[in-house]
């Protein structure tokens, strides 16, 4: 193997591995936005997501390959913890749903599971 040879491998190595990375950036923002579509509040995580329509009463949950949406009425308990150690938090949301009762969302940021901890209970509670 030359070394022109090596750095056109190189090159179309380097190349393939950024068209794959663009195609997986539009893919995730295609789903964000068929995802947040009709609700008035979303936040993303890499393995969850949650958006909240409180004019509709309706909430939706992602996690893994799973999509859900309930009523406000069908969410019976929420809670939130922070996890100093790691610097992550999560949002534990309880459903009145057999198949898949708890829905956990997870969070980089303390203030923004606070702040989603507090949209839940006003929309919820209607305070």
């Amino acid at each position: 193997m030359t070394v022109g040879t090596f750095f056109l491998l190189l090159v179309l190595g380097a190349t393939a591995l950024v068209l794959v990375g663009l195609g997986r950036s539009f893919k995730l923002r295609s789903e964000r936005s068929n995802f947040q579509q009709d609700y008035a509040r979303s936040y993303f995580s890499r393995s969850s997501a949650v958006a909240l329509s409180p004019e509709r009463f309706r909430i939706k949950f992602r996690a893994r390959n799973q999509t859900k949406i309930y009523t406000l009425a069908d969410v019976r308990s929420w809670e939130k913890h922070w996890h100093n150690t790691k610097r992550e938090g999560t949002l534990t949301v309880s459903v009145r749903d057999v198949d898949q009762p708890v829905w956990t969302i997870k969070f980089g940021n303390e203030a923004e599971m606070n702040r989603w901890y507090e949209l839940l209970n006003q929309a919820i509670n209607g305070n």
